[in-house]
């Protein structure tokens, strides 16, 4: 006879499926990126016949454009390979696997607060420890010649596809395994952090951490959407950090 749990557990791709999906769904990520920078440095090249085409190559992870570029043509792939994945499954829909529900606006209000709470405690940190704004984040904001293009990268385009991905399709997968919640936390925080290898430890464990908090938000309301838009807050605040430095 079969128990509650295993039809649940049934409902999501195994522990070594969802592992090796969620491997595969970010090597297209990083390949679609990849591509998407060698595009940008060709056109530059093309339009740009005295560019010093040296020091452009050394640059192009702190440009501005060539991350926004990339980061929304690598969020399309990685979104809908993620999708694809799930729809392969055929035991639940995209919305039900990710837990993509609606959610009301007091509640959103709520976590976008405590967001705000998390954010100031760490700027209180940083200025005690008198940590400064990493040098790529200024580097990518000022080179921007296309600034809406940057926001809609970074305050859209980067908090859906990494949650979707890390508290969404990664975090479902191994959370109805028998890791449970808090190892799928740690585990799903802990890769997420890793990807952000551009910054340096001190961010990467504010990351780490701003990870768990994120796995819980996403439990404890049981929306996705809850996560997505606390992440783009924090990008949100953290870009205009940055000009209220820089002006």
């Amino acid at each position: 006879m079969t128990s509650n749990n295993d039809n649940t557990n049934n409902k999501y791709w195994g522990l070594g499926a969802t592992i090796a999906l969620s491997l595969l769904i970010l090597l297209t990520f990083i390949i679609t990126q990849a591509v998407a920078f060698i595009l940008y440095a060709q056109s530059q090249f093309s339009s740009h016949l005295a560019i010093d085409k040296t020091a452009f190559l050394n640059s192009l992870l702190s440009n501005g454009d060539a991350i926004s570029i990339a980061e929304i043509f690598s969020t399309i792939f990685g979104i809908l390979i993620t999708f694809a994945f799930i729809h392969w499954h055929k035991q639940q829909s995209i919305e039900d696997y990710l837990r993509l529900y609606p959610i009301r606006l007091r509640t959103l209000i709520k976590y976008l607060i405590l967001m705000l709470i998390v954010i100031g405690f760490m700027n209180i940190i940083a200025t005690l420890s008198h940590h400064p704004t990493p040098q790529i984040m200024v580097d990518i904001y000022q080179s921007a010649e296309h600034p809406a293009l940057l926001l809609f990268a970074l305050i859209i385009g980067a908090p859906f596809f990494e949650e979707i991905l890390f508290r969404g399709f990664l975090f479902e997968g191994l959370r109805h395994s028998s890791l449970g919640f808090i190892a799928t936390a740690i585990i799903t925080s802990a890769i997420w952090a890793g990807i952000h290898l551009q910054y340096g430890l001190y961010e990467i464990v504010l990351i780490f951490f701003i990870g768990l908090l994120l796995a819980y938000v996403k439990v404890k309301t049981g929306s996705l959407y809850i996560p997505i838009a606390m992440h783009s807050l924090m990008n949100f605040v953290a870009i205009v950090e940055i000009e209220l430095n820089l002006s």
